[in-house]
Parts: C-alpha cells; structure tokens; sequence
C-alpha cells in the first residue's frame, strides 16, 4: 500500500474498532448498574418476550397465593363460628340432662329454660352476624357457596376451588322441622341422617321446634333434638377442616411454581456479574489500547513530513 494523506486507513481502522470496543464497555457498565442482561429488546428480543410473559404469571400467581390465603381465613372464619355453636349445643344438651332428673322442681326447671332459650337465640344471632369481609357465611337466606380462584392461567381447568358452607342459621324449613319432630317421636331409633335428608344442614329447627324443651321432665326431645344437631354441625366441621387442609396444600404448591419461575426468569434477564466484571475489565483495557493507537495513527502523516524535507 502506498504512502499517502488524504485517507489515513490505520486511523480509520483505529476508530472503528475503538468504537466497538466502547460499545462492548458501554454494555457492561449497563448491566452492571441495572442487574439486567436484558435492558432493552435489543439485547434479546425472544428472551424478553418469555420474560415477560412469565413475569407476568409470576405475579398472577403471589395474588393466587394471597387469594387463598384468604380462602383459608374465611373457611377458618366459618369454622369458628361453627365452634362457638357446638359448644352453646353442648351446654344446651347439659341443660337437657339437669332437667331431666327427679330432683327438680318445676320452676327449676323454669329457671334452666330460661339459659337454654338464651342460647337458642345466640346460635341464632352467630348464625346471623357471621361473615368475612361482609359476606355472611352461614346465613340460608343469602346463600353459602364460595367460589376461591387459585391459578394464573384462566385457559387451564382447575384453578377454581368451590366451598359450600353448611347452613347454621335458625331459619330451618317445615320439611326439616317435620323430619326433627319425627326423630322426637321415633326416639333413638331417629339418626342425624334422616334430619339431614329433610333440609340440608340448618341447625336451628333442630333445637327450636315446640317439643325442644327443658321446662318439664320429658325433656327427651329436647336432648335428641341437640344429638342431631350436634351431628349435622360435625359433618359440616369436617368439611371445613377438610377444605382449610385442601387449601394449605393449594398455598405451598402455589409457591412452588412461583419459585420455579422466577429462577427461570432469573436465568433469563439477569446479569452475571463475574461475566460482567471479567468483560469490564476488557473493556476499559482495549478501550485504553485503542484510543492510544489511534492517537499514533494520527501522528503517521507527520511522517510524510520527513520525506518532503529530504
């Protein structure tokens, strides 16, 4: 190649390569200030698009997680208030019990009745008032089923997890109420399933039918009229705690595959430091390089100088 001036090709050379060599730098230097291989669709147009996406699910399923979080404290909620009753059921039946013995009077007997209507009342009024975030759970009027969603995906089947909460309301219906009366009237050979088959689960007709009280001796309705409703809130405890487990397991599984995707994320967009620093140091070493080698070949038409003055 001759000598010439007007091109300085080392030059050109020089800066074309110190150019990239400061692209390369600049990089580094903004993957190491953000903590992200990826900070633009440049960077990885395919690699941002699945991160996206499964950020997207990522966070779909935190509030799955949170949904059924509060699954769990309403079921809990529900299961409280069943609590409560079976033990005013317990205390009614002990009542039931006390009056049926000889040695009371009648206006004993009086007395006894006025705590078990009382308590009558209170499973009425928990029955009523109960409620998460002001949807009552136990009321027949309003309705018991819950719908708890617990995906991220809403093309997939299954993430919907329902729980039908068992009446406890005192408002039991007049088949439930002939069905209790029969049991009274059959005594022991009555079963808290034929009760069931009348009305569901509602509580109340069971204790507040004419023939439950305590107020003569024969108080043996009465305290069949509180086995069965004792049987009846079981069965929906059972359910309950059966749906608290269901959805223990639903919450770790949740996490689980939340995990798994921010790992994969991870591995997606974020930056290696060791890489990183390793291609920083390079950088700054060829970038150093490449602006004194252009500055020489600035210097090399000088040369031509020399020539001229020969």
């Amino acid at each position: 190649m001759g000598v010439v001036v007007n091109t300085n090709i080392s030059s050109i050379t020089a800066s074309r390569i110190l150019t990239e060599n400061r692209k390369d730098l600049e990089k580094a230097m903004e993957r190491l200030a953000s903590g992200k291989r990826i900070n633009s669709a440049a960077d990885d147009a395919a690699g941002m698009a699945v991160a996206a996406k499964m950020r997207a699910d990522i966070r779909s399923l935190n509030q799955s997680v949170r949904n059924t979080n509060d699954a769990i404290s309403l079921v809990n909620t529900y299961d409280g208030a069943a609590a409560e009753i079976e033990s005013i059921l317990i205390r009614m039946r002990e009542l039931a019990v006390q009056a049926k013995n000889g040695t009371y009077e009648g206006p004993d007997r009086t007395n006894a009745d006025f705590e078990y209507t009382a308590l009558k009342n209170e499973i009425r009024r928990i029955s009523d008032v109960t409620a998460f975030n002001r949807q009552l759970l136990a009321d027949a009027s309003v309705g018991t089923n819950f719908s708890f969603y617990v995906g991220a995906d809403v093309a997939k089947n299954g993430n919907t997890i329902a729980f039908t909460a068992g009446y406890l309301d005192s408002n039991g219906s007049a088949a439930f109420a002939a069905a209790t009366n029969q049991i009274i009237a059959n005594g022991a050979a009555g079963s808290a399933a034929t009760a069931s088959a009348g009305g569901g689960s509602r509580l109340g007709s069971l204790i507040e039918t004419t023939s439950a009280s305590v107020t003569t001796k024969t108080v043996t309705s009465a305290i069949l009229a509180v086995d069965v409703a004792l049987a009846t809130l079981a069965g929906n405890r059972a359910k309950a705690g059966a749906m608290i487990n269901r959805l223990e397991h639903t919450v770790s599984n949740l996490m689980n595959v939340s995990q798994r995707l921010q790992e994969a994320v991870s591995g997606i967009e974020d930056a290696d430091y060791a890489a990183e620093s390793a291609n920083l140091a390079r950088g700054m070493v060829l970038a150093q390089a490449g602006t004194a080698m252009l500055a020489q070949a600035n210097q090399a038409p000088q040369y031509i100088l020399s020539l001229l003055r020969g």
